[in-house]
């Protein structure tokens, strides 16, 4: 199966852990340019790798994805273009589970009790 870090430019990967917990414009830019750099055949396969987990449809609703512009993420349509920020989103999760970042995100305590 194809990886997200397969496809991402080095760097980003890289440092992928360590961006999130920095300023998120930073990350945002970082993963932004990575994805335009991503040949479309490719990034299609990752986000099609992606849809064929069990708990993708569950993901992609909690990162707040409309239903619209899911199907249109599934179908591979304009993941460059008009849904730019929705595949970046599905990116960062796709890598940070890849990579198991999400495990060394500094949660604050204030929202330790907040259902993640």
């Amino acid at each position: 199966m194809l990886k997200m870090m397969d496809v991402l430019e080095h760097n980003l990967v890289q440092n992928f852990s360590h961006s999130l917990n920095q300023a998120s414009d930073q990350l945002d830019e970082l993963l932004n340019q990575s994805i335009l750099n991503t040949s479309e055949e490719q990034l299609r396969n990752v986000m099609s790798a992606f849809f064929k987990r069990e708990d993708a449809l569950e993901a992609a609703q909690a990162l707040d994805i409309c239903q619209e512009d899911l199907q249109s993420l599934q179908a591979g349509l304009a993941l460059k273009d008009e849904h730019l920020c929705d595949t970046a989103k599905i990116v960062a999760l796709y890598l940070a589970l890849e990579t198991d970042s999400l495990a060394q995100v500094e949660i604050p305590d204030c929202l330790q009790d907040y259902p993640m």
